[in-house]
């Protein structure tokens, strides 16, 4: 059988990943056949032959773990290999899989080059084993006088061969792997051409010497082991991963499979194949490395931080120990980012890093589990020593200057503090605590250090937001918000038809109808505003759709985006993709950002804003005039409409500076050919001010409170 003609079952309940295999083996010259579930994995493996299996580890029904012991039941490891494909690389998953008989294991989704490289290697070596097969069938040792069948093999290697024992012998050392054959003590008594040839020795080097003087130092204990685990139970294929020796002292990871089988005389000796696993294991761990650690910098990742801190929580519970998780945001990182370019951010993050490790104990795992957030798992570290440990850490942040490009920034963090000990009941908790706690110290001022309490009301409100980001994913999953609208009315300008602003609302479990300001804090913060944007968005575009004779009568109609969507290149182009497949006319569209938003990260909201305008649609800022330089940054930002900031306007008529406020906003908006709207125009005596000012629109309880969307239908 040729490698590349060999038959291969491809068992996954992932179409796309059958697909994918069945072609790029099929090019490959193997003959392949797919099954979605191991129950008709099984039926075709009774029913055909095949050379080698694929199998998927999680399955829904029969797992694969399940589907390999019932093979294992008929065929065993030499007869039909079986190469694991696993979802990750979780070492409790492999080897439970491994023990059951597994050949082999592929992370998947990995380089189909890898796997290939793994089917050749199984299906070589199953030829080598079979050409083995007659020696552990008649439990030859090599010179004893024996017979052995003459094979096809053995013809081709030698035609005139009439002694079967010099046919065993070129078989022996012509099989293109390494061959050992070992006494009951352990000693080398053969060893075929290719091993010399592969680990450099000599044949009169090797035999009579003890095979673990062959092994990696710190593995002939392991080796030694193995070895008599074969000798204890024969009869059967031991398989092993251990590190060889080359005579160039070079040392290698290799898998190896043994076999116990008595001579004509009924004493034991051992047959070793010896596969090079060196390339394959390296790549291996360099996956499972790369899996648990930061790219960036080398820290450990997320994922390795929870799988410690479970461990630890264990401790805590069951021996009543004492531990601390900290998590450290550093407070300036986004404006250096944004200011220098996302290099320098990268630069930034591995020099900090690098400060953290210098600082933090041996002992203690440091951590990057988000952009510019970093955890330190303190074990057997109380709340109070964690304090101090963290003041250093902080300190040190705080004391170090960023230089690029021959300008120098000053850096400083927040730090969360949660205390580990027996009342822990997971890690999810523990992590959103550490969460909350860092955050308010973020909230409190920054550059600063907060202990998690659970009476604490900068916590109590943090996890009040919590709370609330589940019930806004909730709600999104289940479609449960709805959209209002409020009247923009125009006062010193002719306008034709409808003008109103869309609003949101959540209908909660109950039926109740909750107001925007109960859950978009919690949207910000949990970057779930995005997403809510885009809900709003393809309502309204449905809605005007299903009711094409409102759309003919809306003069504009304008909807919110958060801050989060400027950055949001998906959402961007989800909006010009309406646009393209709608006949919505553009300029009838008017989105709303806020003043702060646009400002924070100005060079994005220019970008968004002007690919919206390039199709026609409208912009207005919202919120104008909150901020300390609004007018400084008004003529980078292309908006059509400043909508005149509520704090301002409710006081238009008892304040002479609020009043000051309005007039200047409207001067300076009407010179830069800009249209304002006062917002919350809440009685009649602050809408004629406004008139009087010369404001253009007026939105307000005074004009209209928001009503549902579907009311427009009646009018």
């Amino acid at each position: 059988m040729g490698l590349t003609a060999a038959s291969v079952l491809a068992v996954d309940d992932n179409a796309t990943i059958r697909r994918a295999i069945s072609m790029r083996l099929g090019a490959s010259g193997y003959s392949v056949t797919t099954a979605p579930d191991g129950i008709e994995a099984l039926d075709l493996i009774r029913n055909k032959h095949f050379d080698l299996v694929l199998l998927d580890l999680q399955m829904p029904g029969m797992c694969g773990d399940e589907v390999l012991r019932r093979v294992r039941k008929r065929f065993n490891q030499a007869q039909l290999p079986i190469i694991m494909l696993a979802a990750s690389d979780d070492k409790n998953d492999i080897n439970r899989s491994l023990d059951l008989g597994a050949n082999d294991y592929v992370v998947k989704p990995g380089d189909l080059p890898i796997l290939l490289a793994r089917i050749r290697t199984q299906l070589s070596l199953k030829a080598s084993l079979h050409q083995l097969a007659a020696v552990q069938q008649q439990g030859l040792q090599v010179g004893a006088s024996a017979q052995v069948p003459a094979s096809p093999i053995v013809a081709q290697l030698d035609p005139d061969a009439e002694n079967d024992d010099l046919r065993f012998k070129q078989v022996y050392d012509n099989i293109p792997i390494s061959c050992f054959t070992l006494n009951s003590a352990g000693q080398v008594i053969t060893a075929n051409r290719f091993a010399t040839r592969f680990f450099g020795f000599s044949r009169g080097e090797m035999l009579h010497r003890p095979v673990v003087d062959f092994y990696a130092e710190e593995d002939r204990i392991a080796a030694s082991r193995a070895i008599e685990g074969v000798l204890v139970v024969p009869d059967r294929l031991h398989r092993w991963e251990l590190r060889r020796r080359k005579k160039s002292g070079a040392v290698i990871w290799v898998r190896e499979t043994a076999r116990a089988i008595k001579n004509p005389n009924g004493d034991p000796f051992v047959i070793v194949t010896c596969e090079d696993f060196d390339e394959t294991y390296r790549l291996a761990s360099r996956m499972a490395h790369q899996s648990s650690h930061d790219e960036l910098t080398g820290l450990a990742n997320r994922k390795q931080l929870e799988a410690r801190l479970s461990s630890v929580i264990e401790s805590a519970q069951a021996e009543n120990t004492q531990h601390s998780l900290g998590f450290i945001d550093l407070d300036q990182f986004k404006i250096i980012n944004d200011v220098c370019g996302h290099a320098a951010g990268d630069q930034l993050i591995k020099e900090v890093s690098k400060l953290l490790s210098e600082a933090c104990r041996r002992r203690d795992l440091l951590a990057r589990i988000g952009g510019d957030e970093f955890a330190v798992l303190l074990e057997d570290t109380s709340a109070e020593l964690a304090v101090s440990l963290f003041g250093t850490l902080r300190e040190v942040i705080e004391g170090y200057r960023f230089s690029w490009e021959e300008k120098t920034y000053r850096l400083t963090a927040s730090i969360g503090i949660v205390p580990i000990d027996a009342s822990c009941e997971s890690t999810t908790a523990v992590m959103s605590m550490a969460d909350t706690a860092c955050y308010a110290a973020k909230d409190s001022g920054r550059n600063r250090i907060h202990v998690f309490e659970h009476d604490n009301t900068a916590v109590s409100t943090r996890r009040g937001e919590m709370r609330w980001a589940t019930r806004i994913q909730n709600a999104l999953q289940e479609d449960r918000f709805e959209l209002t609208y409020q009247t923009i009315s125009p006062l010193n300008v002719d306008d034709i038809g409808d003008h109103f602003e869309l609003l949101v609302r959540m209908r909660d479990e109950f039926g109740n109808l909750i107001g925007p300001t109960e859950f978009l804090p919690a949207a910000e913060r949990y970057n779930l505003a995005a997403k809510l944007d885009r809900w709003v968005v393809s309502h309204a575009m449905e809605w005007f759709r299903d009711n094409p004779q409102r759309l003919a009568t809306t003069h504009m109609c304008s909807i919110n985006l958060s801050g989060q969507s400027i950055g949001n290149e998906g959402l961007l182009q989800y909006i010009l993709d309406e646009l393209a497949d709608s006949s919505i006319p553009p300029e009838k569209l008017c989105f709303e950002l806020t003043e702060t938003a646009a400002i924070s990260d100005i060079v994005r909201a220019t970008r968004f804003i002007s690919s919206l305008k390039e199709r026609g649609c409208l912009f207005a800022l919202d919120d104008f005039g909150s901020g300390f330089s609004s007018f400084a940054y008004l003529k980078s930002l292309p908006v059509d409409f400043l909508k005149i900031d509520g704090a301002f306007v409710r006081d238009i008529n008892r304040d002479s500076i609020d009043l000051a406020m309005v007039r200047s906003i409207n001067e300076i908006g009407h010179v830069m050919g800009k249209k304002t709207i006062a917002e919350f125009v809440e009685d009649e005596a602050i809408l004629n001010q406004i008139r009087k000012v010369g404001v253009d629109y007026a939105q307000g309880y005074q004009i209209g409170r928001p009503e549902s969307l579907n009311r427009l239908l009646d009018r």
